[in-house]
Formats: C-alpha cells, structure tokens, sequence
C-alpha cells in the first residue's frame, strides 16, 4: 500500500481519483497547496498534481512549481498539453488529460514499483500512451462498427381484436 498525496481543486476529480486509487493506496486529497507545504511531501510515496486546473486557476505559482521541482517524491502530473509543462525531473510522469484509466494507473504503478521494474513500466506507458493518441482517430470508427445495431420499427400486419362488450346506453336529459 502506498501513501499518495493528491492536488486537485475540482472535488468531483478529486474523489473520482481517490476512488480509482482505493483500495490498494492510501490517497490524501487536497484543493491548494503553498509553497512551504511541499516539505510535507517526503512523507508520501507519490504525489499528483493536476497542474491544468491549477494552472486555471491562477493556483500554480512560480513558487509551487519550484518546490514540486525540488522534491524528490516521484509525481504524476496531470496536464492538457504535455508540450506545456513546466516541472523538468527525474520520477516525473506526464499523463495527458482527460485521465485515461490505463496510463493513468500504468504511470502510478510505474512510480511506485520498486526501481528494477519503474523504467519497463514507464516504457510500456509511453508505449501505450503513443499508440492510444495514434489510434484515437480510427478507434471511434472501430467501436461504432463493433456495434450491432437492431431495427426498431417492426411493420405489424395484424388488426386489433374487435371490441368486446356493451356500449353502455346514452342518458337522455
């Protein structure tokens, strides 16, 4: 079981993570954090940063970017262009949003297994994270055509019994 620190403002994110995590992490999610408070980090196997919506925000400031880059604690930064992130180093994992479950869960099971196996899962990531944006554009023709579609409207030759019954007699006034 590892210890993980999230840093999601959005709560719905925030919880949808620490689910996916659960059983098998110990997940400790907060909206914002300072600068001072990345000192607490050497207390945790892993650290997730959603720096997009922080970065929305206006919460990512120079100096948390700095002391993320300072820290030792492997990260999975979470980032809409991978072009445009700005923490450079070691035990960094760029997982590209929207959250994928795959490479997600590949990117933390590649920081926290021990080292021997974190560069073959790190490989498989990148592997897997370059053939899901390459096969993104023909994947949405695939699964339409796996679907079988049915026809909905059945043409019904058949007439409707006949009424049974009285007409009850009409009162006269």
């Amino acid at each position: 079981m590892g210890k993980v620190f999230l840093i999601e403002p959005l709560k719905v994110l925030r919880q949808a993570i620490t689910l996916s995590l659960f059983p098998e992490h110990d997940v400790m999610g907060k909206d914002d954090i300072g600068a001072s408070e990345v000192a607490g980090f050497k207390d945790y196997d892993l650290l997730i940063v959603d720096a997009a919506a922080l970065r929305e925000r206006n919460r990512l400031t120079p100096d948390i970017i700095r002391a993320i880059q300072g820290c030792k604690t492997p990260t999975v930064w979470l980032e809409e262009d991978p072009s445009s992130h700005t923490v450079k180093r070691e035990k960094l994992v760029i997982v590209k949003k929207p959250i994928e479950k795959e490479p997600f869960q590949l990117a933390v099971a590649g920081l926290l297994s021990p080292p021997g196996h974190a560069k073959e899962r790190i490989g498989s990531l990148v592997a897997a994270t370059s053939k899901g944006t390459a096969k993104k554009g023909s994947g949405e023709t695939s699964e339409q055509s796996a679907f079988r579609f049915i026809d909905l409207v059945d043409v019904v030759d058949d007439k409707p019994p006949p009424k049974q019954g009285k007409k009850a007699p009409r009162k006269s006034k």
